[in-house]
């Protein structure tokens, strides 16, 4: 049986919440200066600061996290061999990765770095904090291995 539509928004929205919140705590310790709210805000906001940039990051995030990223990473599990937490935690690793190595470009595409407001990310993000790269993944595995696991006990 397939999965259904609401099954999707609840994992999406339970992952979402708990990576954003991991996302916020990495970045509260002062372990990085990523925060992917704020990333997808400067992608129509050209200031971090304005709470304009923060609240549409949020709602972004919300609503990829919700619907299209369920829906890639439930057929990425399914080609894995099955809906849950270890297959979810597998498809966030490569997603983190290629998040990570995908930071570099965010110069091009973030009105914030272009206007100076945040500084280059540098390779693998590691100019916003050394362990970037890292906290990168950990919040994409977290989110694939929450989701896994929700989808997988609906």
């Amino acid at each position: 049986m397939g999965t259904t539509w609401g099954t999707l928004v609840l994992a999406g929205f339970t992952a979402s919440v708990l990576s954003a919140c991991a996302f916020w705590l990495f970045r509260a310790l002062k372990v990085t200066e990523f925060s992917p709210t704020t990333q997808l805000g400067c992608l129509v906001s050209g200031d971090p600061r304005l709470p304009l940039t923060e609240t549409v990051g949020v709602v972004l995030f919300m609503l990829l996290g919700c619907t299209l990223l369920p829906l890639l990473y439930a057929a990425a599990m399914r080609g894995l061999g099955g809906v849950g937490w270890g297959t979810g935690a597998a498809v966030g690793a490569v997603h983190g990765v290629l998040a990570a190595a995908g930071l570099p470009w965010a110069a091009r595409y973030s009105a914030c770095v272009r206007n100076g407001h945040l500084p280059l990310p540098g390779m693998l993000g590691v100019r916003w904090g050394a362990a970037t790269p890292a906290v990168v993944v950990a919040g994409h595995v977290l989110y694939g291995a929450v989701l896994g696991a929700v989808m997988g006990a609906a």
